[in-house]
């Protein structure tokens, strides 16, 4: 045999097939579907977290917000209350006074009473609102984290009822100083130091002889004391107003907003 003889070369056979075009691009699709729809997820879960933790935030600030406006609430309608009794005292001053005038005044005298009222008179009791809370939040767009819109609407009524009210006082005021010119020309000074220091309350306690002894005024024209009892007159309708009519509905519209706040957010 011969060693050199000439053996026919056998190429290896190749067991994987050649992978065609479409196939690759198949898979290449599916493989960036994948990755496309994991980022998807990934990014759409980051979403609803981030909005769920700030609608977390957004309802504990809510409720925040909520119990600090009750407190403001609860020591304004204390403030309506006292407001009322102040108003209330103010007049009866006014009609004890005016119908002193009416029936006259005889030998410039009149009864220690008189000048106690008019020191009652001489009151315009201011209100001071507890609304830090509300300005806090409106200036700053806090108010958006009340979602519900009639506690929304009933906010807005009740603090715009409040300036209602502050523009009833200011006229009030006005009208005060002219009281206060007139009953300067009235009231002797020395008879009316010992009230000039009183407030419009009920435990003044006044003593009956100081109430009932008689004191001269330092002046009792006739036309003088129509003037004192004028201004009286038309003050007496802003006094009849608020203690009948716009205080009780404010105190009505505090309780009102108070339960409702306590209702939304859960506060005992």
């Amino acid at each position: 045999m011969e060693e050199n003889q000439n053996i026919p070369e056998v190429k290896p056979t190749e067991n994987s097939q050649p992978v065609s075009h479409a196939t690759a691009d198949k898979r290449t699709l599916i493989s960036y579907f994948k990755e496309f729809l994991m980022l998807f997820l990934a990014v759409f879960c980051g979403f609803l977290a981030e909005n769920y933790r700030d609608s977390q935030s957004e309802n504990t600030y809510a409720k925040e917000y909520a119990m600090s406006l009750i407190r403001d609430l609860e020591n304004d309608t204390i403030m309506i209350n006292g407001s009322i009794e102040q108003k209330t005292i103010i007049l009866k001053s006014i009609d004890i006074i005016s119908e002193t005038i009416h029936q006259g005044i005889p030998g410039n005298m009149v009864n220690g009473s008189f000048y106690y009222y008019s020191q009652m008179v001489s009151f315009s009791p201011t209100a001071i609102w507890n609304d830090a809370t509300l300005i806090q939040i409106t200036q700053s767009g806090n108010l958006r984290y009340f979602k519900n819109a009639e506690l929304v609407n009933k906010i807005s009524a009740f603090y715009s009822r409040q300036g209602y009210i502050s523009g009833l006082i200011d006229a009030d005021k006005i009208k005060r100083n002219t009281t206060l010119e007139i009953k300067s020309r009235i009231l002797n000074n020395y008879h009316y130091k010992p009230f000039s220091s009183l407030l419009p309350r009920i435990e003044n306690g006044i003593a009956d002889s100081l109430m009932h002894v008689l004191m001269p005024l330092q002046n009792s024209d006739k036309d003088l004391l129509n003037e004192f009892a004028n201004s009286l007159e038309n003050r007496k309708f802003y006094f009849t107003l608020v203690i009948s009519d716009t205080y009780p509905k404010m105190k009505s519209q505090a309780h009102e907003l108070i339960l409702l706040l306590k209702e939304e957010y859960n506060i005992e």
